[in-house]
């Protein structure tokens, strides 16, 4: 059943909408941002907003005071005692402190729960999917659920996953959305490209828009990376200072000691691990995250543009076009950062065996083996059982679902296939296999997600000057970039090579000033015979500059007198040349004028005259 809301226009976010709650079962918020989780701490229930990420629940507990945060770390007794003195409690909890929850709360009659961000339960069934299913299992006792995304699962999944099934779906409709943009880059390595961003950013080379009239600048970037260890190389090449960098990843083990192993900066500070800051607290001008840290959470800065790295070559990050970029484009909330709608997306296309059928073959059988292998192990009976029981548990800790699918469900004592680890394994192929072919279906993708994409390719102005901070081009490209900028002075593109370019290279402006824009392409752009042209005419102005000199305007001289003092100044600059007169017009534009020259023995012999 699908019943779709529209929102009032003059609604912008939904905890103004009085009078309005959120719909149980499944809600496609439309848009991210529009305060649905505030409307669910601020309303007049009791709820627990349960979500992925512990960043998130940090994020929204430091916003919103009289909220008790839930995770690995709170007890049992300080979430009693908050419920035991709280007449409206509001819980922020992730995923994984649920059943807990569900144990301590035995009244659950007047409780709500939101699921926030909830396309995760599929997303991270590939490593916890036995946590997900629990989940799904405990909020079976909760008599009121709202699963709510701008993102939500794809219809084809949820119609596969008994929980969802003949569950309501409310979709709501706004009138008054933002458009927002995605500038997109394809490239054969977007990793080298994230380290050129950083380059430029810390040699002060930053994109910029006009404003009532005036340019602002984007002095901050704010980086989304699938990997932590890509993290850590780009900040040791750029050689980033902890004070400059603000890293947002995942509190685990693993990932402290990814940065830990990044040591101490030049001022013997260690790097570590960061927050997302509040609204008014200072940014740094590089911030990194992985989807795993950002998913819901909010950033207050006035100025940065954001990047998505996106490397498909690894199985594992290739859903992020389809579930978390339109999350990443909705992150940046002040209305006062022009830069907060545009999207930069920097991909790469080459998915090497994924474009034909093999992989999802290999699936189909991996399925359809788990399902023989559950049976054969709930067929064996006393110790061969145990050993059955304990294989399994041995495997899914070191190879999670790599090998098979089988579960073991200690309550019923049956092994089970997981349908929800092959559906992992099934999104994130079609994902891949439908999203990055091409440029083509990567736009389409976007389009279908809402996102406005120029399907002419024109570029704006901050779009033109970000492509020359995104990508490092031979000299060729980049003078011939340089220079149809400069042909076309008038327009605003100009200011990319005034400002941007020149600060990057200063010899762009030096040839296009010396050489001009139709020698340059007589040349074909090429740098050695940039460099020769503007030796040669280097050399040239100071042969003129002697022979100015030599052969003052007005004298006579015999010509192979001239030919003389030619082969003097030749030889001084080490240049092995005949001298001959008629080159000082033609090379040095010396005007000479051919004339008859009076001997002492009173003949004449021809000369010149200098004029």
């Amino acid at each position: 059943m699908v019943e779709t809301i529209k929102v009032p226009a003059n609604v912008n976010y939904l905890n103004e909408w009085v009078g309005f709650e959120l719909p149980r079962g499944i809600v496609n918020k439309g848009i991210t941002g529009c305060g649905a989780t505030t409307l669910a701490i601020e309303d007049a229930h009791k709820t627990i907003i349960c979500s992925p990420r512990i960043n998130l629940i940090k994020n929204k507990s430091r916003q919103h005071k009289g909220t008790l945060a839930v995770y690995g770390d709170v007890r049992n007794v300080e979430i009693e005692d908050y419920l035991r003195n709280t007449p409206k409690p509001k819980l922020l909890a992730t995923y994984d402190s649920i059943p807990r929850l569900s144990n301590i709360i035995k009244d659950k009659s007047d409780w709500r729960v939101v699921v926030d961000e909830y396309q995760y339960i599929l997303i991270d069934s590939g490593f916890k999917s036995e946590t997900e299913m629990l989940l799904l299992e405990e909020l079976k006792e909760f008599p009121y659920v709202t699963y709510l995304s701008a993102t939500p699962i794809a219809d084809k999944y949820m119609l596969q996953m008994d929980w969802f099934k003949d569950m309501p779906y409310t979709i709501l409709e706004w009138s008054n959305v933002e458009k927002r943009f995605v500038n997109r880059v394809q490239s054969k390595n977007p990793i080298n490209n994230a380290v050129e961003i950083v380059r430029n950013y810390q040699r002060g080379i930053y994109a910029s828009t006009l404003v009532n009239g005036e340019r602002v600048e984007s002095k901050e970037c704010v980086i989304f990376l699938n990997s932590v260890t890509n993290i850590v190389n780009i900040i040791k090449q750029t050689g980033l200072q902890s004070d400059e960098v603000n890293i947002i990843v995942a509190f685990t083990g693993e990932n402290e000691f990814l940065v830990k192993k990044l040591g101490k900066d030049k001022q013997g500070k260690y790097y570590e691990i960061g927050s997302i800051p509040l609204k008014g607290e200072p940014h740094k001008k590089f911030t990194f995250c992985t989807s795993t840290a950002f998913a819901g959470c909010d950033f207050y800065s006035t100025c940065a543009s954001t990047f998505v790295v996106s490397d498909n070559k690894k199985a594992y990050t290739s859903i992020d076009i389809a579930t978390e970029l339109a999350q990443i484009a909705g992150r940046q909330r002040l209305e006062c950062n022009p830069f907060r709608n545009t999207t930069t997306f920097i991909y790469n296309v080459d998915i090497g065996e994924s474009r034909d059928g093999a992989y999802k073959a290999i699936l189909e059988k991996k399925f359809q083996d788990s399902d023989e292998y559950a049976k054969l192990n709930n067929g064996l009976t006393g110790r061969n059982r145990e050993f059955a029981i304990k294989d399994l548990l041995t495997c899914q800790k070191l190879n999670k679902y790599s090998e098979h699918y089988v579960c073991f469900n200690e309550t019923t004592n049956r092994f089970f296939v997981n349908n929800m680890a092959y559906l992992n394994d099934c999104f994130s192929y079609d994902v891949q296999k439908e999203n990055y072919l091409d440029g083509i279906s990567v736009r389409k993708q976007l389009e279908d997600s809402g996102f406005n994409v120029n399907k002419n390719e024109v570029h704006s102005d901050y779009e033109e000057q970000l492509e020359c901070i995104i990508k490092k081009e031979g000299f060729s490209d980049r003078m011939k970039r340089y220079c149809e900028y400069r042909k076309n002075k008038e327009n605003c593109q100009y200011f990319i090579a005034d400002v941007i370019m020149e600060r990057q290279y200063e010899d762009l402006r030096l040839y296009y000033d010396s050489l001009g824009y139709e020698r340059i392409k007589a040349l074909g752009y090429k740098e050695s015979n940039l460099k020769n042209e503007m030796m040669s005419k280097q050399a040239t102005y100071h042969l003129y500059k002697e022979f100015r000199i030599i052969f003052p305007v007005g004298t006579r001289m015999l010509t192979d007198i001239i030919k003389l003092k030619m082969e003097e100044v030749y030889v001084r600059y080490g240049i092995r040349q005949k001298g001959v007169a008629s080159h000082l017009e033609k090379k040095f534009g010396i005007k000479i004028k051919l004339v008859k020259i009076p001997l002492a023995d009173g003949s004449r012999k021809s000369g010149y005259e200098f004029i």
